[in-house]
């Protein structure tokens, strides 16, 4: 009795590849949540600062 495997290994092929797409998309939404949250507070700062300068002029 044969057995075809073709199937097997693309059906493996497909969840690997799925995963590593779903690790990938997680990874960027992480660092885009970093890159924003550093943003926002590097901008809080500078407007202080500015401020700061403008007020002891």
């Amino acid at each position: 009795m044969k057995t075809d495997n073709k199937g097997q290994s693309s059906a493996e092929l497909i969840l690997i590849v799925g995963g590593l797409i779903i690790i990938i998309l997680f990874i960027g939404t992480y660092i885009s949540n970093i890159t924003s949250t550093t943003q926002n507070k590097l901008k809080t700062v500078i407007t202080k600062e500015r401020n700061f300068l403008i007020n002891k002029i």
